[in-house]
This record gives C-alpha cells, sequence and structure tokens, in this order.
C-alpha cells in the first residue's frame, strides 16, 4: 500500500484530509505535521512517503522552505493551497497539482491517479519553476538527468550554460559538462539576473566564472572564462552596452 504524509498548519483542515484521504484513496496517511520545522524533523527521522500533501502557507514558512530540505528527493508533491488567483494560475501554467481549499473527494482522487505518472526530474523542475512564480524567486537549484541516476545541482556550482547542435548544456566550476532538457530561453527566464548575463544566443555566463575581458573585432567583447571554453566567447554587438552596465551594477 502507497503510503501519504500532510503537512498542514490548520488543525481542521488537516483532520479533514486525513478522513478524506482514508475514505476516498487507497493510501495510508502515516504522518501529519503542522509546521515547516516539525515536517523536518518528521523527514529526517522517517523513510520518505510516496506522496505529500502539502500546504505551501505555512506558520513558520513555506512549503518550498521543506522541499529544500529535501534536496531535491521528492517523492510525489500535490500542494494544498486557498483561493488566489495569482497562485492558481502559476499552478496551471507550470503544470503542477494542486488541491484548492477547502478540498473536494473528486479532485483529491484525481490527483491520486495522477502520481504514479510523473518521473522525477520533471517534477523537481516544474517544483523549481512554480517556486519563481510564486515567491517571484529564481532558480536554486536543477536536477539533471545523467544515465540512469539523477543528480541535483545548485546555482552556487553553476559555471554557465550553453549550447551547441541543438544540445543546451550546463558546465560546473569543475568542468563538467552536463546535458539539460531546456532551451536557453527557458534557463534565462529562471535565473537572477543580477549572478547570469545572456552574452550572445549560445551562451549564458555567471558572473564569477569571468576571468577576462579583451576588445575584439566590431566593438564585439571576447571573455575568457572559467572553467575554460573550448570556443570563442563573444559578446555581441548589441550585448555589449547592457553587459558593461550589468558588470557595473
Amino acid at each position: 500500500m502507497k503510503n501519504a504524509l500532510i503537512i498542514e498548519d490548520e488543525k481542521y483542515s488537516a483532520d479533514r484530509m486525513i478522513e478524506l484521504v482514508k475514505n476516498h484513496t487507497s493510501l495510508s496517511v502515516i504522518g501529519v505535521s503542522y509546521s515547516v520545522e516539525s515536517a523536518k524533523k518528521w523527514l529526517d527521522a522517517n523513510p520518505t512517503p510516496d506522496i505529500i500533501f502539502l500546504d505551501i502557507q505555512l506558520g513558520d514558512g513555506t512549503g518550498f522552505d521543506i522541499l529544500d530540505h529535501m534536496n531535491a528527493s521528492y517523492p510525489f508533491i500535490v500542494f494544498t493551497t486557498a483561493f488566489d488567483e495569482y497562485t492558481l494560475k502559476a499552478f496551471k501554467y507550470n503544470s503542477v497539482d494542486y488541491l484548492l481549499k477547502p478540498i473536494k473527494s473528486d479532485e483529491l482522487e484525481a490527483a491520486v491517479k495522477k502520481f504514479e505518472r510523473i518521473n522525477s526530474l520533471e517534477l523537481v523542475n516544474k517544483i523549481e519553476d512554480l517556486r519563481r512564480d510564486i515567491l517571484k524567486g529564481f532558480r536554486s537549484k536543477f536536477l539533471i538527468k545523467t544515465g540512469l541516476k539523477y543528480r541535483s545541482v545548485t546555482i552556487q556550482e553553476i559555471a554557465y550554460f550553453y549550447s551547441t547542435d541543438g544540445t543546451t548544456y550546463l558546465r560546473t566550476g569543475d568542468s563538467e559538462s552536463l546535458i539539460m532538457d531546456q532551451s536557453l530561453e527557458l534557463i534565462e527566464s529562471s535565473l537572477d539576473p543580477e549572478l547570469f548575463f545572456r552574452v550572445n544566443r549560445h551562451m549564458i555566463v555567471k558572473e564569477d566564472a569571468i576571468g577576462s575581458i579583451d576588445s575584439f573585432f566590431n566593438g564585439r567583447l571576447s571573455l575568457e572564462l572559467s572553467p575554460n571554453f573550448e570556443e570563442s566567447v563573444i559578446v555581441s554587438r548589441e550585448k555589449v552596452k547592457p553587459f558593461k552596465q550589468w558588470l557595473d551594477h
């Protein structure tokens, strides 16, 4: 039997969710947490459940604080939320499952049926995009598939992104290149613009990866990156002025 953890800071809502899960699904409720801190302690002390029903707004933080604690080792997540037009648009745009309070039994059943049809790579990246849209923040990590395994790469580890022959890559500060399943356009929209800059059509660089900057033909700039990139890294002419402003800022 699959099991579930309920994270909800209102006892009435938590009790209601327990009743719904027991009466309308085959899931077994193995835990209930009423705060961010208690949820972290529960997750540290127990095996990861198959599914988590996660309230976004909790008394001592957000559901994303709990997900950060899990370090991208997520089971299936179903968010629970009170009505907010902006929040619901974010859910629908990112195709992440949610239940709107007060929760209805048929919607709960539909959500549970979905949870075996989504892979962990897709789930983590959807949740990261959702975090950005709801909290108006930026990506803190990317989940990368390498062979049969998954690896979480934090923003701190990344030196730059680049595309070649139709494939997008991430390069770490340790010179490791990892294939991404997203376009540079989508990646750029999720990054903190104070840390990263799109220098041309094929590359996004992080400020601390820039070693030296030299003048180049036709008013452009040439960059030396660390770790070294095998080809010339040229700041396109239309990007030179905003690039200098970005560095100066």
